[in-house]
């Protein structure tokens, strides 16, 4: 079921808000909505509902193990291990069995491995994290042990992030799940993101996503310089719109709910360097990364050499956990060597440049190029590409042929809304995230785009946010 459907928006999700507010104490709204996460989870047909659960019941017996180990290091170590043992190679044999299989068949020219038809668990990547987070902190003593497996369901298993996030870590919503407060001011604050998420995902990511579409059914090597430009651009705003949009959805049903999910983008085409740009994009997968890859692996904290080691294994894994293919690990490969550039020299380069845009423009490229990676088919697709964006040439397929009147003028105002808005008028932002004062303006907005949104869906066919395929 996605957020963006019709079944969600007019009949799913006001049944569970009707009936969480109905229920008479924390126990039952809390049924209520493990009941509604169950519903909403198996909506596409509930096969995997029991993996869940299984990742459920194996954090809680972790946890339970953890705290009887007491002080006993060496078996609290041993608890760990097995966990994150057991849920990574759940995690791998879904999402990586084929892969491996099929790239040590082409290594040894012939198969060693049979292929398996393999289906994705919908949000296994995001919940499989958020699970580790849980073990690790409890192992660590940033929180207790959860005494209550119910409870534990409910902290995976919330409708409003489980498919794509933000991963949330367990010691920010330990104490929501059993005392929150749900305030008028609140509810219509989630209202609010909810549909701003909305509006960026319909009426903006989806048509972006149309264009490129329809652009990279060309064979790349007949593409010339503007239409290849073009799709790259568009591919860099629909993502944008698509997984920031997703998150305001989130969190804004996490506000209706009660509860308080940290924020997961802050305009990241912002940045003035890749390293500022991995503190503003996906910031819960980068924050999670660092502090259960990165810090444990010794951080900053053993030298340079070390340390570079530690981001480049930091950067492999960001390309493996977004997908089992080779342009996504060589794309996670390629932020990591700007990151280990920035490090290392770049960034008292950019530092001492008088002219502060042009470190923007370094750090644009750098991610549009990027993209072009994530979205590319295949390697060869992504060569072929970016050397159509590098060599001028007309190509056999004009870009005004994909480029009309409504392309160009949302692509304008994608452009304005992602960042320079932001940065010229930062008014507009506060007001955008004030939580406390409601306007007529407000509700008139939300009105508008909420219409606008439903016509789009109603008329238009379906479209996954990109990150559920993670």
């Amino acid at each position: 079921m996605l957020f963006s459907s019709l079944v969600f928006l007019w009949f799913f999700l006001p049944a569970a808000v009707f009936l969480y507010y109905l229920a008479p104490g924390r126990n039952a709204k809390n049924i209520v909505l493990f009941a509604a996460s169950l519903i909403f989870y198996g909506w596409g047909g509930p096969r995997y509902l029991l993996l869940v659960l299984l990742t459920a019941l194996l954090c809680y017996a972790a946890g339970l193990c953890l705290d009887a180990a007491g002080e006993r290091t060496a078996l609290k170590k041993l608890s760990v291990g097995v966990f994150v043992l057991i849920t990574l190679g759940i995690l791998g044999y879904f999402k990586y069995y084929n892969f491996f299989a099929a790239t040590a068949g082409r290594l040894a020219g012939k198969e060693l491995f049979p292929l398996r038809d393999i289906v994705l668990p919908l949000g296994i990547s995001f919940y499989t994290f958020q699970a580790i987070s849980y073990v690790v902190d409890v192992y660590r003593g940033k929180s207790p042990a959860q005494k209550n497996l119910f409870h534990m369901a409910l902290y995976l298993f919330l409708f409003p992030q489980i498919l794509s996030g933000p991963i949330i870590k367990y010691h920010q919503v330990a104490g929501q799940l059993t005392n929150r407060n749900e305030t008028i001011s609140m509810q219509f604050y989630g209202i609010k993101r909810f549909v701003y998420g909305l509006a960026k995902k319909v009426l903006l990511a989806n048509t972006f996503g149309q264009s490129v579409d329809y652009i990279m059914g060309v064979p790349s090597g007949q593409m010339g310089t503007l239409t290849a430009w073009l799709a790259v651009i568009l591919y860099t705003l629909q993502i944008y719109y698509d997984f920031s949009g997703y998150s305001d959805m989130a969190i804004g049903l996490g506000r209706i709910f009660g509860f308080y999910y940290e924020e997961n983008f802050n305009y990241p085409y912002l940045s003035s360097s890749i390293t500022e740009f991995w503190r503003r994009w996906h910031i819960s997968l980068s924050t999670w990364f660092r502090d259960y890859l990165y810090i444990p692996l010794g951080g900053n904290r053993k030298g340079l050499g070390r340390t570079c080691v530690n981001l480049f294994i930091v950067f492999l894994a960001t390309g493996l956990w977004h997908g089992a293919s080779m342009t996504f690990i060589i794309w996670g490969i390629y932020h990591g060597i700007f990151i280990l550039s920035e490090r290392l020299w770049l960034k008292k380069v950019l530092d001492r440049n008088p002219v502060k845009f042009l470190n923007h423009l370094y750090a644009m490229v750098v991610v549009v190029f990027g993209w072009l990676l994530f979205r590319a088919p295949s390697m060869t697709y992504a060569i072929d590409l970016a050397k159509a964006m590098i060599r001028p040439s007309k190509g056999l397929w004009n870009a005004g042929l994909f480029a009309n009147n409504k392309i160009l003028f949302l692509a304008v105002l994608g452009i304005l809304l992602c960042g320079p808005v932001q940065a010229l008028f930062p008014r507009f932002r506060n007001h955008i995230f004030d939580e406390e004062n409601v306007s007529y303006g407000d509700i008139a907005v939300m009105i508008v785009l909420l219409f606008l949104s439903t016509m789009v869906v109603v008329s238009s066919t379906y479209t996954a946010f990109i990150y559920f395929q993670f």
